[in-house]
């Protein structure tokens, strides 16, 4: 998926090489197109009155297709308009030198060798064809992708001034380490090891069971209970 931008900046890239290749077309009308074999003489594309308006038709047709698209709004046009007109422009243009050698000459008995500027004009044409085509067949498919609402922030209504008992900072809890004889297995909550039976303390506010070596070095240090966080007191 591209954006719109993108895609009319192809079109349009399109377009130019369509543009040129049409204006180049029309320039191949001042070359030799064919050649008559009797006398060497050289027969230029432009003498032919049939030849002018095909050549300078389908040349310019390209350039009207671009034009075009540039005032279509939708991209479902501007690719009608701009791969139509090249399309038409490109079979004018193929059929020029063709018509010529095939109706004009050939019916008139000429005899004529055909020349740089017979397979210019018709390369030219069938280029131009070509890139009107690939306008034609490019997909394209309009989606409108939805944008997301702006986020709208409710006002903040003033609360309530606080309270004076609210603005008193909370008295932190306080626990004791006491002597736990009567369990029978525990793991010490520090280190993880067994305590043997008799010598398990714990915390008065949490029950979390430790050693008593373990426990005294830990409160020595932070002065809370390891697990609970509550201050040790004695």
């Amino acid at each position: 998926m591209v954006t719109r931008e993108e895609v009319l900046s192809r079109f349009f890239k399109i377009g130019s090489g369509a543009a040129a290749i049409g204006a180049i077309h029309i320039l191949a009308l001042l070359l030799s197109w064919y050649t008559e074999a009797n006398s060497g003489a050289a027969i230029y594309g432009y003498v032919f009155p049939e030849a002018l308006i095909l050549s300078i038709t389908g040349g310019l047709l390209a350039g009207i297709g671009m034009i075009a698209a540039y005032f279509a709004k939708r991209l479902r046009l501007l690719k009608l308009f701009l791969g139509g007109f090249t399309v038409i422009g490109g079979v004018l243009a193929t059929l020029s030198p063709i018509y010529i050698y095939a109706i004009k000459l050939l019916g008139l008995s000429v005899n004529v060798h055909l020349d740089i500027g017979f397979f210019a004009a018709v390369f030219t044409g069938v280029l131009q064809l070509g890139v009107g085509s690939l306008a034609l067949l490019t997909p394209v498919k309009e989606e409108t992708v939805p944008t997301p609402p702006p986020v709208v922030t409710p006002p903040v209504r003033p609360g309530p001034p606080p309270t004076a008992e609210a603005a008193r900072p909370s008295r932190a809890v306080t626990a004791k380490i006491v002597p736990a004889p009567d369990l029978e297995e525990a793991v010490c909550s520090i280190c993880f090891e067994p305590i043997p039976v008799g010598e398990a303390v714990r915390c008065s506010n949490c029950d979390a069971v430790f050693h008593k070596g373990c426990v005294d070095t830990w409160v020595s240090v932070n002065g809370t209970c390891p697990s609970c966080k509550a201050i040790i007191v004695d």
